[in-house]
């Protein structure tokens, strides 16, 4: 029986977690859920006991469905710069990538809950801020490696590169243009470029 429930539990996540990300945070409700894996809703109710678990549970299932598209990969960079550019080019797009039907749920939810307060939003704002803060290591230890200039504002980086990945994510999806992701990369490239000059030179990688 517990084999059958895990079964059913992870079936649940992965039909949810695509309904999450083509339909964002709102088209997740334990009803629809129920009818998108031809359970009952009192079926649902035995894995889930509220709407606010079944979204808090899929984002920790987008976050394990994420990181061997994302994070994995780019950890096996060499350290500094090179790991940092694989993480943001794994990062802008992933979702299609990682087998998911629509856009970063995340991306979504922070649009859909900005003027929301609870459990779930808390929840996205948690995740944020770890995503920020791995990314602040990562521009940290670029820094270190004389990748990028000493006087870096490492927080006014991440808070640019974090709009890219928005706009990104606003272009693709919203405005649907086919050079979102050309754009992307354009822009974090600049970004990189203008974090490297020294005295108008480019610092070679150690």
């Amino acid at each position: 029986m517990g084999k059958k429930l895990h079964e059913t539990r992870e079936r649940l996540l992965h039909e949810g977690l695509a309904l999450m990300s083509r339909d964002g945070m709102a088209g997740v409700t334990l009803g629809l859920l129920a009818e998108q894996v031809g359970m009952s809703k009192s079926g649902v109710f035995a894995h889930f006991r509220s709407k606010d678990e079944v979204q808090i549970s899929l984002l920790d299932q987008m976050a394990r469905v994420a990181g061997p598209v994302v994070i994995e990969p780019a950890m096996a960079e060499p350290e500094g710069l090179p790991r940092l550019e694989a993480l943001v080019r794994n990062w802008l797009g992933w979702a299609p990538r990682a087998g998911l039907p629509g856009g970063c749920p995340a991306a979504a939810a922070m649009f859909e809950l900005d003027d929301v307060e609870s459990p779930v939003r808390d929840k996205v704002v948690e995740m944020e801020a770890e995503w920020r803060g791995l990314l602040e290591g990562l521009t940290r230890r670029a820094v270190e490696l004389g990748h990028l200039k000493a006087d870096l504002d490492v927080e006014q980086f991440v808070w640019e590169l974090s709009g890219i990945y928005l706009s990104h994510h606003t272009s693709q999806r919203f405005l649907r243009r086919p050079d979102a992701d050309d754009r992307a990369h354009t822009a974090f490239n600049a970004l990189v470029d203008r974090s490297r000059l020294v005295d108008g030179k480019r610092p070679r990688l150690k």
